[in-house]
């Protein structure tokens, strides 16, 4: 769900970012099923998860989620995390988000047939739609968070959540910089 995230953790290579974006549309063993490289990036997007889940900020943010949101914190914190990316991004990127994007996009173009499944039909909506860019507003992650619920058979209303950034925000936004340092150390 955190796609800004994983792009930016990734190389700055073609194979890598594909692999970084695919993570979450890849499941079970990679075998010889993608080349050495995106299986490299796929492989580093599960580190990355894998730490995320481990790491005592993480735990806290989701806290502050759980008592409403229940075992959807989880996908309502990594789209945070991608709001508090976004939103500051030439802190933690050195450049604007825009330009990071249309590089990150300009390499993923070039490959986008390794693009596996699902990821091979979202991924132009999420570029040319500005999905990652839009991250940066609450409204944008608000309405994210809409679509992501309609996909779900629960119909969760993930959206409500978007109070937290308000209401919550100093708080999510201290254990976010308290750990995004940490996961960005993995590269």
């Amino acid at each position: 769900m955190n796609h800004l995230a994983h792009l930016f953790l990734a190389e700055p290579t073609t194979e890598s970012l594909i692999g970084n974006l695919s993570g979450d549309f890849v499941k079970g063993p990679l075998g010889d099923r993608f080349p050495p490289a995106i299986a490299a990036g796929i492989r580093h997007h599960r580190r990355v998860d894998a730490f995320t889940d481990a790491h005592a900020e993480v735990a806290a943010f989701r806290r502050v989620l759980v008592p409403e949101h229940g075992h959807y914190a989880r996908v309502i914190a990594d789209m945070f995390f991608d709001h508090f990316l976004a939103a500051d991004f030439e802190r933690w990127g050195g450049e604007p988000l825009d330009d990071f994007l249309a590089r990150s996009y300009g390499l993923i173009d070039r490959q986008a047939d390794q693009l596996p499944g699902r990821l091979s039909w979202l991924y132009p909506r999420i570029r040319d739609e500005q999905w990652l860019q839009s991250y940066a507003s609450i409204e944008g992650i608000h309405l994210a968070l809409t679509n992501i619920s309609f996909r779900l058979s629960r119909r969760p209303h993930l959206e409500t959540a978007t109070r937290h950034l308000i209401d919550s925000r100093a708080e999510l936004e201290r254990h976010f910089r308290a750990f995004f340092p940490d996961v960005v150390e993995l590269r």
